[in-house]
Order: C-alpha cells, then sequence, then structure tokens
C-alpha cells in the first residue's frame, strides 16, 4: 500500500509547500523516490579496492552497518571480471577505491587518470552478467580507505556515500535534467514558462579569463505541473555572442521574480554587474549554506553533487571540451545540480544551518561592493617602490657573490634548493632537510659567517617575495581605454571554519590578497585614496585576547585587557618577574624596556593557541630563545627545548583558566555534542537604542577529536575566540554597509574598501571626518558571553580609527 504524506497546513510560497511535504515524508519513514515505508535487510556488498587500502580494511565495517561486505584487492582487467565475481555471488552492490575500474567505466582515454577524490561519491550502474534475469550493478565510489583513520571527516563521508547503496530510499530524487539553448525565437515563450511555473531559478555563468569576459550562462527552472507531485526542472543556455543576447540576459536576471539561487554567487554577480546584468532576488547559495552546516568539508558544486544526489556522476571535466554543444550542457549542469542539491540541503540541514546562514550570506553584498570599489594604485609611487626593491637584491646579490666567490657573470641561485642545500653543507648545517625560512633561522644562529651569509639569503628572498608578489605593473585593473589602475581584490565569507573573512584575487583574474598585505610602507604605500577623499582604518584593540579572556573566565586576564596601560607589558612582567615599571612608564605612556615587551609576545600569541614548544622555537627563532635566556638568567645549559617550555609555562601559571577551564571546555563540548557553539549574544546599534539580535550565535561541526590529536585540539581552542572576533568584525562590516555606504545621506561621502582581520579599511570625502566616529562606533559592538567557567558576563572590545593627523589626514594606506 502506498503511504500518504499528511495534509499540508498552507504555506507563503511554492517553495515552502515542497520543502515542508518532502520533511513530512521522510520523518515518517517514507521513501522519497517510492512513497513507500522503508524497509532494511540484511544483504551483501562488495568492496573492490587496491593493495593501499589492506591495513584499513578493520574501519570499513563500521561505514557499512548490518550489511556482509566481500573483499577484493587484486587489480581489476576487465569489467566482465567484476560482473562475473558478482554474478558468482549474486552481489549487485559495489563499492570502490578502484582507478583502474573507474577508467574503465568512464572510458576513459586521457593521459592522466581521473581523480578519485573527484569521483568519490559518483554512481554508476552496469548491466549484470546475465542482464535478463538479475538486476543490475550499482557502483559508488569512495575515497581510499586510509582516510577513514587519517582524515577527521573520512569516516562520515565514507559511511554517507555508502548508503548510497544501502539506504537507497531515504535519498533526495532530482528532478530530471532537460536542457536547451536559448535562442532568440524561443525566449519568450520560455521566459513566460518560467516566470509562470517557477518556484526558484537557479543562475550560473561560464567565463573566459581574456577580457573577463561572460563565454554563456544557464538558467534552471524548478517547478510542479499542475495536477502532479513530480518535481521538474528546464535549464536554458544562452551564448554571450551578441547584443540581443545580452539584451535576453538583463531581463531574465531582473524580471524573473523567483528566488534566485546560485553556487559561490560573488563570482558571477562580479561578472553580472560588469554587464550592468543585476540579478533580482538572490537569495539563496549553495556554497554558502553547506558551509554553514559543514564547514569542515568541500564547498565546490561537485562535492556537493555527490553528497546529496544519489546517483551523481562527476561532470566537472566537461568543462574541458572542445565541442561547444558539450560546453553548454556542462553549464546546463551546473544549474541543474545547484538546484537540485539545494532543495537536498533544505530537507536536510539543522535548524543550526539554518542560523548560520543568516550570519553568513548577508556578508556577501558588502563583499561585493568592496570587491568592485577595489582601491587606487599610485603607478609613479609603484615604480619607485620596486625601484628600492631591486636596488635592495643587487646590493645584497653582490655580497652575497663576493663572500661565496662566484665566477663573473654567474650569480648564486637563493631559490634554487640544490644550491641552497650545498651552501648549508659548507656552513655545517648537513642535519637540516630544507631551506626554508625557519630552517635558515636555524642555521643563522650556529656561527656569526652562517649569519652573515644567510642574512642576505633572507633579503634577497624577501625583496623578490615582495616584487613577484605586490610591487610588479600588470595586477591592476583598467578601464578598457586604458586609463585607471585600480587594485582588486576578493573576500570569501565561507573561506574558513570560523566565519572569518579570508581573500584572494579578484575574479576578474587580477588584483592583490588584500589580507596578506604586508605590514609597513613598502606596498601599501603604492595604495591610495581617490580624488577628494581621504583612506582610513578603523580596527579592534587587542581583540582575540579580549576575547580569549571572556570566552575562558579567566580574571587576571580580564584584568589585563581591561585595566593595564599596556597588555604586552604587563604580560612580560607577569611572564617574567618584573616589575611592570620597569618595562612601561604609564605617565609618559612609554615603552622602556622594548626586548622583554616584545619577548613576551609570541609567547602570549602561541600559548593562546596550545603552541608546544618546537612550535615556539620555530616561530620565534633559535636566536631569539638564545636572547630570552640571557634576558631572564636562565641556566646557560638549559636547551632550547627547555627555554621554550620554560617561557609557555609561564604564561599558563599567569593565565590559569586558559588551560584549565577553556582547552577542558572545548574537549568537553566536541565530546558531547560534536559542535563548538558561540555562547555570545551580541547587541547592535542598528536603531537609536542598543538592540539585541536575532540571528543566533555561530555554530561549527567538528569531526576531529581533540581529546585524540593536538593538532584537532590546536584548531579547536582556537576557534572560540577566532570566530567570535570574526563575528563581531563582521556584523560591524554589515552595519557599516547598511548605515552608512549604503545610506543615501552618507554613499557620496564614503567608500567601503575592505575588512582585513581586525580592521575596515574605508575612504571619506574632505570635510566629512565624522564618518570616521561613525565607523567607530559601529565597530564597538557590546557583547554578552556565558564563559567556560559558567559566569555570564558584558564587554566591548574597544576600536580605533587610524587616518593620519587632523591636519594632514591619510591619503596612502602607508599612513593610516
Amino acid at each position: 500500500m502506498i503511504a500518504k504524506p499528511k495534509q499540508q497546513p498552507k504555506t507563503s510560497s511554492k517553495l515552502a509547500q515542497h520543502i515542508a511535504a518532502m520533511r513530512d515524508a521522510k520523518a515518517e519513514g517514507i521513501s522519497l523516490s517510492t512513497g513507500r515505508r522503508q524497509v532494511l535487510a540484511e544483504d551483501s556488498i562488495l568492496f573492490w579496492g587496491t593493495a593501499a587500502d589492506k591495513n584499513y580494511l578493520p574501519y570499513l565495517k563500521g561505514c557499512v552497518g548490518s550489511y556482509t561486505v566481500r573483499l577484493r584487492l587484486d587489480k581489476l582487467e576487465t569489467v566482465a571480471q567484476l560482473k562475473m565475481y558478482c554474478a558468482g555471488r549474486k552481489i549487485n552492490k559495489v563499492i570502490s577505491t578502484s582507478v583502474d575500474l573507474l577508467k574503465k567505466l568512464l572510458y576513459w582515454d586521457k593521459r592522466k587518470a581521473p581523480s578519485l577524490s573527484n569521483y568519490a561519491g559518483s554512481y554508476f550502474k552496469i548491466p549484470s552478467m546475465n542482464s535478463s534475469a538479475g538486476p543490475d550493478i550499482e557502483i559508488v565510489f569512495i575515497s581510499p580507505l586510509k582516510q577513514l583513520v587519517t582524515v577527521p571527516s573520512g569516516k562520515f563521508m565514507a559511511t554517507r556515500l555508502i548508503k548510497k547503496l544501502t539506504h537507497k530510499d531515504e535519498w533526495f530524487v532530482p528532478s530530471a535534467f532537460n536542457w536547451e539553448e536559448l535562442t532568440p525565437e524561443k525566449e519568450e515563450a520560455s521566459f513566460n514558462f518560467i516566470q509562470k511555473h517557477s518556484f526558484m531559478v537557479c543562475i550560473d555563468i561560464e567565463t573566459f579569463r581574456e577580457n573577463a569576459a561572460i563565454r554563456c550562462l544557464s538558467y534552471t527552472g524548478f517547478y510542479y505541473m499542475p495536477g502532479s507531485s513530480i518535481l521538474q526542472s528546464m535549464s536554458y543556455v544562452l551564448p554571450m555572442d551578441s547584443e540581443y543576447n545580452l539584451a535576453i540576459m538583463k531581463k531574465w536576471n531582473w524580471e524573473l521574480k523567483a528566488p534566485k539561487v546560485f553556487q559561490n554567487g560573488k563570482y558571477d554577480i562580479a561578472y553580472l554587474a560588469r554587464y550592468n546584468a543585476p540579478v533580482y532576488n538572490y537569495l539563496f547559495d549553495t556554497a554558502h549554506w553547506f558551509h554553514s552546516w559543514y564547514s569542515e568539508l568541500p564547498k565546490d558544486l561537485g562535492f556537493l553533487n555527490s553528497f546529496f544526489i544519489r546517483e551523481a556522476v562527476y561532470w566537472k571535466d566537461l568543462a574541458e571540451t572542445n565541442d561547444l554543444h558539450e560546453y553548454y550542457r556542462y553549464n546546463a549542469l551546473d544549474t541543474w545540480g545547484t538546484g537540485n542539491a539545494f532543495l537536498a540541503m533544505l530537507i536536510e540541514a539543522p535548524e543550526y544551518a539554518r542560523t548560520n546562514y543568516l550570519l553568513e550570506f548577508p556578508l556577501v553584498f558588502p563583499c561585493h561592493l568592496s570587491e568592485m570599489t577595489g582601491i587606487e594604485r599610485d603607478m609613479d609611487t609603484l615604480k619607485a617602490a620596486k625601484a628600492e626593491q631591486d636596488a635592495i637584491i643587487d646590493k645584497a646579490t653582490f655580497s652575497l657573490n663576493t663572500i661565496l666567490s662566484v665566477p663573473a657573470g654567474e650569480s648564486f641561485n637563493v631559490n634554487s634548493p640544490k644550491q641552497m642545500m650545498q651552501l648549508l653543507a659548507l656552513l655545517g648545517c648537513k642535519d637540516l632537510k630544507n631551506a626554508d625560512a625557519k630552517a635558515l633561522a636555524k642555521a643563522r644562529f650556529r656561527h656569526p659567517l652562517n649569519a652573515k651569509i644567510l642574512s642576505l639569503v633572507l633579503t634577497i628572498r624577501k625583496a623578490r617575495k615582495l616584487v613577484s608578489t605586490y610591487l610588479t605593473p600588470g595586477k591592476e585593473f583598467r578601464r578598457q581605454d586604458g586609463t585607471g589602475s585600480r587594485i582588486l581584490f576578493a573576500l570569501n565569507p565561507h573561506g574558513t571554519d570560523t566565519s572569518r573573512l579570508a581573500s584572494r584575487e579578484h575574479h576578474f583574474w587580477c588584483g592583490l590578497q588584500v589580507q596578506n598585505i604586508p605590514r609597513g610602507p613598502a606596498v601599501k604605500r603604492t595604495l591610495k585614496a581617490d580624488p577628494g577623499f581621504f583612506l582610513a582604518e578603523a580596527d579592534l584593540s587587542q581583540a582575540e585576547s579580549r576575547d580569549t579572556a571572556y570566552i575562558s573566565g579567566d580574571p587576571t586576564l580580564i584584568e589585563a585587557v581591561e585595566h593595564s596601560p599596556d597588555f604586552h607589558s604587563y604580560n612580560a612582567s607577569k611572564f617574567f618577574g618584573v616589575p611592570f615599571e620597569e618595562i612601561y612608564d604609564a605617565l609618559k605612556q612609554e615603552v622602556i624596556n622594548k626586548p622583554l615587551r616584545q619577548l613576551g609576545k609570541p609567547v602570549n600569541h602561541g600559548a593562546n593557541y596550545n603552541m608546544g614548544a618546537y612550535v615556539l622555537i620555530d616561530t620565534m627563532g633559535e636566536e631569539k630563545v638564545q636572547e630570552a635566556k640571557i634576558l631572564l638568567g636562565l641556566n646557560r645549559f638549559w636547551t632550547y627545548m627547555q627555554v621554550a617550555e620554560y617561557l609557555l609555562e609561564q604564561f599558563h601559571k599567569t593565565y590559569p583558566g586558559i588551560r584549565g577551564t577553556m582547552y577542558e571546555g572545548v574537549k568537553n563540548e566536541i565530546a558531547m555534542t560534536g559542535m563548538l557553539k558561540s555562547q555570545a549574544v551580541h547587541y547592535c546599534t542598528s536603531k537609536e537604542d542598543w538592540d539585541l539580535q536575532a540571528e543566533g550565535s555561530w555554530t561549527r561541526r567538528c569531526f576531529g577529536n581533540p581529546s585524540a590529536s593536538k593538532q584537532s585540539l590546536n584548531s579547536y581552542i582556537a576557534h572560540p575566540p577566532q570566530s567570535l572576533n570574526a563575528q563581531t568584525l563582521n556584523k560591524a562590516y554589515l552595519a557599516t554597509y547598511h548605515n552608512i555606504a549604503m545610506n543615501p545621506k552618507h554613499t557620496a561621502n564614503f567608500k567601503l574598501n575592505a575588512q582585513i582581520h581586525d580592521s575596515i579599511l574605508f575612504q571619506f570625502r574632505e570635510d566629512h571626518e565624522y564618518l570616521c566616529k561613525m565607523v567607530e562606533d559601529l565597530l564597538e559592538i557590546p557583547v554578552t558571553i556565558k564563559a567556560y567557567d559558567g559566569v555570564v558576563r558584558t564587554f566591548t572590545v574597544p576600536a580605533e580609527t587610524k587616518c593620519g593627523p587632523a591636519d594632514n589626514p591619510s591619503i596612502y594606506w602607508s599612513e593610516c
């Protein structure tokens, strides 16, 4: 008997009705594909792996439930070999890690083998040996079994993908894939059909790198026909090869009123903005939704389809085709896959994912504004800055070649691993395994001659890095007439596990990673305000230390961040037993003992995040560790490890609540819930009075085991303060966008440039300095938090705006 889903209450949209019906069916144990109540039975399944899987076979049993597993690890020569084995044992379910089998199923004819990481989760069906008598053989690929042990999410992923065979009725049933090219002749009828029937529309563009141009774009409408309960979709691909098609794109983007769904849509809307083709009702994004649910897992569309669609097969290799028809089909598959993955997400996702999404997705729009605003580059200053670094390189290279007696006409290559390892051997450092900066720091300290030679190497490397990454012309975005020199960048709200924004070069294949621009004037002096504007940077003062204090509830750390005249001097005083007055003069507000104050910084940062002694040595460098031993009068026979252990222990003696309360609290929370949930409540000033925000707090699903893995522990204990800092800054960034950048009162006098770690970079027009105070006020958001010690406290991280002196505001970023 076919089970009937219970009658649905009236809902506000077709999409809401669709999701509600599927959720109720799933809750009552009704198959989404057959409509019948699910019944699970004992069965057999074949695992065909490789020799590399042998040592990890015992871990597979925990992923297959009650199924009996037969094992094959030998090389597969033909598909017939698999069919014969299955026929002899009456098996029709196969899981595999065999690339040989994958190549045969794909009819792979390329030199490079297909990537198992791409095809993990891909589903294939082949006829059995006796196709007229037996069922087809279903095959699902999973990642190598080693990942069940080495990757925190390995068991979770393998278990889910194997359920494509063992629990097939639980999977979301996608719409059938139908597509066609959108031609002028069909445009009006197609538009009217999608407008009338679709409850959502998915959009995806394909681009050319040259000229930042759109090659084609796809629209997929999802709908139900009257009287039918079957989900349907229709995909249209529009080649961007004429002015007429440009007009069609603008029409479809703006006049189709159904909610729009993208996969990482900030990339798409950047190009669409370039074409003056904005999108109406962009409400959903699969990359952001999945990141809000499982921030530690990949978010690319290929992965999402393997995760949510039972019979999905990885199709992204089609992007390499030279067949235009196949390329358009690939574009259509992207929007079809996006929509079906999105609907599957809505059915499965827990409430915390929705809460996270409401915190994260709105950031798309201020990020988009900042990305398309960029910062003007002064090409004359760039030329001068590059010349300075080139001169540094030439001078250091000449000195290095002279010391090493390099023959005339030749030059020692500091980036050659072979030459550098030979040099280290000559300097008595054969024990070092590479020639990276940390290895050279160790080698430098072993002899004065080493220090002289390797300091030249590091000088050359640093200057070359600045030139190649930041000071080489050509990274600027220019207008079509060749004018303008703007540095663009991309800001990514789903780029980290903590909700902190990540950065990269711009979507138009130009620009810089704005958050990675080094401190100091070398690069920042080439970036300037627009005519009539000044640059300013408003940042949160010691935000992560304050957040750590209130999350842990450590009273000494709270006292330090709130009341000490100088936080780092306070740390040095407590860590090393030196009176505060001997390190910092509070009346004059100046540092007296700078070396000791500086020594406390890496200790504070490292111990906050559970850094071990060896990593602290690598971070500080052996020279600084030795300096610490002398400054503190420690036993001269102590090793570097003993000194580092001593330094870290002084931190934990000073702030016992970090390790004793916060570390243990994090481990216990993950052990009990598998999650880290912020206990903070932010307040905002979107109204005249302080107003409690309703969105809730950020929650992270954790796959690692901090009680068994130090790497996982380090990641998770860093999460609460970093996430709290990110949420505070994100809310301020969003408020700045709405209250100032998009406010008609201020928009002509303000430019929102970027969010950078703990700060907001912006421009204000001359005679509108009051905008700096407005941004500063928006950054200072009161936070009420329940700490790991169980006490509820309220605090505010103070903000400070740097915009140069009042009589000479900053024009260049380096002046902020």
